[in-house]
């Protein structure tokens, strides 16, 4: 960490300035702390996976599934505990006075009752019940899983796209920085040719122009680099506003059989869903066993002999349904009419699956071949702006040729980042897919 005083100077301060040198490492201290207040630093946000990690920290949804998930596990807790023995304590009293024979009939109010009493009761021979009510929580969990799963990689498509967007800014912008610092040097030595009368005053002006018409682009390009870096940022919800240079992504195909894909999951998912509904109706139409027992003070006078009055009582119920209407075989035409619409959709988007990765890899092969056709053309105009920058250094080439040159070279030096970042693009749509 090095001395006070040289974190001190490191911030611009001089631990000499102050008189009460403990005062000075306060100070540092405080600003040791604000600085690590901002754990994404510029330092921090290169590659395309340092803004994946944030943007997984961050975003609120991802946290969402997993909160989901921990309720999941909380209802399957409440599960079991429904279905545990019950204890309550009861307390009552309750007087009917009859005066001058008006009142309730003491045969059915014995003038009041008195109560104090625990019981508890317990269903019992629940285990067919309890049953689909665990595979429904765990058809959920994974259901959750599985939807997690989507909107992470939905979130690192966003990312990774907007990061090859500005990346793609960034790769422009440096290409004509680039031409920007050759033309400077051209002008320079095109303005001693001139003065020379090797070169007539309108080719000095020329380079001017093309010189003048960089710096136009360069400006708005920064612009728009700018730009699509704050809209990078704010995907992955950082707060930052500093400028960084992007690293050049790596962004290889993933190889996954699709019948094992998140996005036909979900399908598989709602149908068992469905399935495991049909078994939790059949449930409520099973009969139900409950066991009881209570304990306690009950009477209907306060006597002296009240006290004889404590006891206690046990039993057990039974409840068979027989009739409700036909409402368990219109829950099973509903549950079979969710099935079908499940299963036009899940055949539905099969054929959509197929089509999307067949046209994926079709762009894929085609970009390819592409970008080695475009870096053959580089070749030969690199070429030919190194033959006339030798040229240019005798006098030997037309200025408008030369400008014209760099210009093709810049032209396809785009077309190639183009198709590289394009190329980067359909992986990132294809890795989405086959996830």
């Amino acid at each position: 960490m090095g001395s006070c005083k040289q974190h001190l100077m490191k911030f611009g301060i001089r631990a000499s300035s102050y008189r009460n040198y403990s005062l000075a490492r306060i100070l540092l201290a405080i600003m040791m702390l604000c600085w690590e207040m901002y754990p994404h630093t510029a330092e921090a946000q290169h590659q395309l996976d340092d803004f994946l990690t944030i943007a997984h920290q961050q975003s609120p949804l991802l946290n969402d599934y997993n909160n989901q998930l921990v309720a999941a596990q909380l209802d399957s807790l409440l599960i079991r505990a429904a279905h545990r023995p019950f204890i309550s304590a009861n307390g009552m009293l309750m007087y009917a006075p009859a005066i001058h024979g008006y009142g309730y009939d003491q045969a059915i109010t014995n003038g009041g009752q008195y109560m104090a009493v625990a019981s508890v009761s317990q269903p019992i021979f629940t285990r067919q019940i309890l049953q689909p009510q665990y595979e429904q929580l765990q058809l959920q969990q994974q259901w959750i899983r599985n939807q997690q799963s989507i909107s992470t990689y939905d979130l690192d498509k966003s990312v990774s796209l907007q990061y090859l967007n500005a990346y793609a800014d960034q790769l422009l912008l440096t290409h004509h920085k680039q031409i920007q610092d050759l033309l400077t040097q051209q002008q320079a030595l095109v303005q001693k040719f001139v003065q020379q009368g090797i070169y007539q005053y309108p080719d000095y002006l020329n380079v001017t122009v093309a010189l003048q018409n960089e710096q136009i682009t360069i400006d708005q390009l920064q612009s728009q680099y700018h730009h699509d870096l704050a809209l990078l940022r704010y995907l992955c919800g950082i707060h930052d506003t500093s400028i960084i240079q992007l690293q050049e992504p790596d962004i290889t195909l993933h190889h996954l059989p699709p019948q094992s894909s998140v996005f036909l999951q979900t399908y598989i998912i709602d149908s068992l869903l469905i399935a495991n509904q049909r078994q939790i109706v059949a449930t409520k139409y099973l009969p139900s066993v409950n066991w009881f027992a209570d304990a306690g003070w009950n009477t209907s006078q306060l006597s002296s002999t009240a006290y004889k009055n404590i006891g206690a009582s046990f039993g057990i119920s039974l409840s068979v349904p027989i009739y409700d209407g036909h409402q368990r075989k219109l829950q099973y035409e509903k549950l079979h009419v969710q099935e079908n619409t499940r299963a036009q959709y899940a055949h539905f988007f099969r054929n959509q699956y197929a089509q999307q990765l067949s046209d994926l890899y079709q762009q894929l092969r085609e970009v390819e071949q592409r970008i080695f056709s475009i870096q053959q053309k580089l070749a030969t105009t690199e070429e030919l702006i190194e033959i006339d920058k030798k040229l240019l250094q005798t006098g030997n080439v037309r200025i408008t040729d030369y400008i014209l040159a760099v210009q093709q070279h810049v032209q396809i030096q785009n077309s190639l980042d183009q198709a590289r970042i394009q190329r980067w693009q359909i992986l990132v749509q294809l890795n989405y897919w086959l996830h």
